[in-house]
């Protein structure tokens, strides 16, 4: 287990070209379509400097659409469920904002300590100027023990 935890994070994430993001000011469909085939989608500044700044997962799409009066209600600004509803509505309102990422230098002992802290399933692996290299999930990380014990075999 020691080599597995001091493992790089850079050797077992999937590539930003496998991994699912969207511009900020994407439109309802585009990340409906997104959402339609994934679990997720990081967020980012724009296509060309690639910032991550969000992440839309499904957990944020069933606030948007659980019907009005069955989940608290906002304190200040629109619902989710009317941002949700109009055509010119963008990612941005229904993201989680800032999420918690990490660097590809990393170790799997790191990320497995965010995954625990945080209570979360997905990290963006970004750069130091917060670039998406790629993500990490915990079926990756399981994918990966799996092979390692039986390689051991």
């Amino acid at each position: 287990m020691e080599e597995f935890y001091k493992t790089k994070i850079k050797e077992i994430m999937i590539p930003v070209h496998d991994t699912p993001f969207m511009g900020e000011n994407a439109i309802c469909m585009e990340f409906l379509n997104k959402l339609s085939l994934r679990a997720h989608a990081w967020v980012v500044n724009n296509t060309e400097e690639m910032k991550v700044v969000g992440v839309v997962t499904e957990h944020d799409m069933l606030h948007s659409i659980i019907p009005p009066g069955q989940k608290k209600e906002r304190m200040f600004g629109t619902p989710r469920a009317e941002i949700f509803c109009l055509k010119e509505s963008v990612v941005e309102d229904i993201m989680t904002h800032n999420p918690v990422v990490c660097s590809p230098e990393e170790t799997v002992a790191d990320v497995l300590r965010k995954f625990s802290s945080f209570n979360i399933r997905r990290l963006a692996v970004v750069d130091e100027n917060k670039r998406l290299l790629g993500e990490l999930t915990i079926q990756i990380l399981l994918r990966d023990l799996r092979n390692k014990f039986l390689n051991t075999l």
